[in-house]
């Protein structure tokens, strides 16, 4: 008889907490560096990658709304991708099982067209500490968190202009060391 152990149940919300408070503090001067009209200019093809003619403004739309957040999330968390690895990677694992489940994902895999913007809202509500899901400050965060982690290419169809993985220079720093 064999035994299998999901990690992906749970996730250490910390570093969610850890995100929200950041994305609350004074600290958001970042934003300037990143303005999101010279981001989207590679933005529009993981879009149109991603969903149908008829949803590419609400995407957008989706995308332009949450950009503050978006930018604020990625700082923090590659400014703290030592501290929070694991509980990042637990929260991809999450969102990437629960993505391949969605009814549009007929191949269910990873690197799948999300096809339906509503999408964005489940995968946030599945990393939402319990007794939180009606906090509109941890659904923005979730959001983010999610948008962010779509960008990044960690679900749904890629393109080869997608940025790298938030994980890319973590990883690379930790394959050169002794």
């Amino acid at each position: 008889m064999h035994f299998f152990f999901c990690h992906i149940v749970h996730i250490d919300h910390s570093v969610i907490k850890a995100i929200l408070h950041f994305l609350n503090s004074d600290a958001k001067d970042i934003v300037a560096v990143i303005p999101i009209d010279k981001k989207f200019l590679k933005l529009h093809l993981k879009i149109k990658a991603n969903f149908f003619k008829d949803y590419y403004d609400e995407v957008k739309n989706i995308i332009v709304d949450n950009w503050t957040n978006i930018v604020c999330a990625e700082y923090f968390i590659t400014q703290n991708i030592n501290k929070y690895d694991s509980q990042l990677h637990a929260m991809i694992d999450k969102i990437r099982f629960h993505f391949k489940k969605f009814p549009c994902n007929y191949k269910r895999c990873a690197d799948f067209p999300v096809n339906v913007p509503d999408y964005f809202d489940e995968l946030s509500h599945i990393i939402i500490p319990k007794g939180k899901k009606n906090d509109p400050r941890f659904l923005l965060t979730a959001k983010a968190i999610i948008l962010l982690f779509f960008v990044h290419g960690e679900f749904g169809k890629t393109t080869p202009h997608d940025p790298p993985s938030l994980f890319t220079k973590f990883d690379e720093s930790i394959n050169e060391s002794p």
